[in-house]
């Protein structure tokens, strides 16, 4: 029997591991995510919000075990019968399910979603960058295959690495049925990924808008069919207050903490002094190496762009984290900028650069819920699936665009 480990989470108490996933989460590759903040710099502002990459992706794992454990359940007679899996089968793809989750956020750059605008461009001057998804693929090809595939444990399934990556949509593998229906649990309108963060940036944060029943949506989680007779992953009719509820959540998170004024100030902050540190370090593209010098890449975490902020090689902006002397929000739209706003900025915006002094517009935008990966509710006894916006006004009237804009100004008047 292989062995078993455990480690205390502060979201879902205990999480279970097996020697395989024990060495990958030992592994200085994933190592590299306790140095990567899962929030960027918003303890600037909630100074609890000091969690990682690291716990998320633990996290994301044991959020995903439970929701296909839910579904193996709930639908056993669907995944007999239609899926045509055994109890071997069953096992398998929940090993590839955990491997994925494990390492979805593996590529991630310092600061996470506030370093992806440092990420090189595919091709100079065709304006598309690398997304930490392709460094993610990259890495678990090189650095973890011999973990994935010689492993021990593998003996059991015979998982070859390209299968983990076909979960995070590598474009280089081609698909089968069963990787386009869990990779849902992975990226999707249900995904763990989602779940999880939700309930861990509410609680790092100290406030509640993103809790939901975690339980009720597990348990409500079953396999139905589309029209054409495709598996998907959708909530039981009864559940479907679940469904909104996390839909809720997101939006409430979205709109009170990711664009939180001061929040978002801290990006740029980080943005413009992570650019002037790579620069002052020899990389004179102000980004990260690009997914074919991973070694290079994988340098680089929070610790190293601190460092260079901490030797002030992080310019005017690095000053500015360090002393914690952000640019003050001078002017703010509303949900849609009318034609005056547009006016004031422009007013303001000049009005400050001939006082020499420095401003950044900000416009951050969202959609809160994507109509077109639409949540399926599904009636196991007439067996007809429906969409979430069909049945909540609610969530129908949240697939709008944020679009307010707020000018922001250095404090030197």
């Amino acid at each position: 029997m292989p062995n078993k480990y455990e480690v205390r989470d502060a979201v879902y108490g205990f999480i279970k591991f097996d020697d395989q996933e024990r060495d990958i989460i030992n592994d200085s590759c994933f190592q590299r995510l306790r140095r990567i903040r899962q929030l960027s710099l918003t303890d600037m502002v909630y100074p609890g919000a000091n969690h990682t990459r690291f716990e998320h992706s633990i996290g994301v794992m044991q959020m995903a075990t439970d929701m296909y454990d839910c579904i193996m359940e709930k639908s056993s007679e669907f995944v007999k019968d239609f899926l045509k899996l055994d109890n071997s089968g069953i096992m398998r793809w929940k090993k590839v399910i955990r491997l994925a989750a494990l390492l979805h956020d593996i590529g991630h750059p310092p600061f996470s979603h506030a370093g992806e605008d440092l990420m090189p461009l595919h091709k100079p001057n065709d304006g598309k960058r690398y997304e930490h998804e392709e460094y993610s693929i990259a890495i678990i090809k090189s650095n973890f295959k011999a973990l994935i595939e010689d492993h021990p444990i593998n003996r059991n399934y015979g998982i070859k690495v390209e299968e983990v990556t076909a979960l995070l949509g590598d474009p280089a593998v081609k698909t089968n049925s069963f990787a386009l229906l869990w990779k849902n649990l992975i990226s999707g309108q249900l995904d763990a990924d989602r779940a999880d963060y939700l309930m861990r940036d509410s609680l790092h944060a100290g406030v509640n808008y993103g809790i939901y029943d975690r339980n009720r949506l597990i348990h409500c989680m079953v396999l139905g069919k589309t029209e054409t007779d495709s598996p998907i992953i959708a909530i039981q009719d009864g559940g479907c207050h679940i469904a909104e509820s996390l839909v809720l959540a997101r939006y409430q998170m979205f709109s009170q903490i990711y664009f939180h004024k001061t929040r978002r100030i801290y990006d740029h902050h980080i943005y413009l002094a992570a650019r002037e540190v790579l620069i002052n370090s020899g990389r004179k593209s102000g980004c990260y190496p690009p997914p074919n010098q991973l070694d290079a890449y994988l340098k680089y975490d929070d610790w190293a762009i601190q460092s260079g902020i901490k030797r002030e090689k992080g310019g005017k902006h690095g000053k500015i984290i360090m002393n914690r002397d952000h640019f003050r929000c001078i002017y703010e739209t509303d949900m849609i900028p009318s034609k005056q706003d547009a006016e004031k900025i422009e007013e303001l915006s000049q009005r400050y650069h001939n006082a020499g002094i420095e401003t950044f517009l900000d416009s951050p935008s969202t959609k809160w819920y994507k109509l077109d990966k639409d949540i399926g509710i599904y009636s196991e006894r007439t067996g007809t699936l429906k969409s979430l916006s069909e049945i909540s006004s609610i969530v129908k009237s949240m697939s709008a665009i944020s679009k307010v804009q707020r000018l922001y100004a250095e404090r030197r008047l």
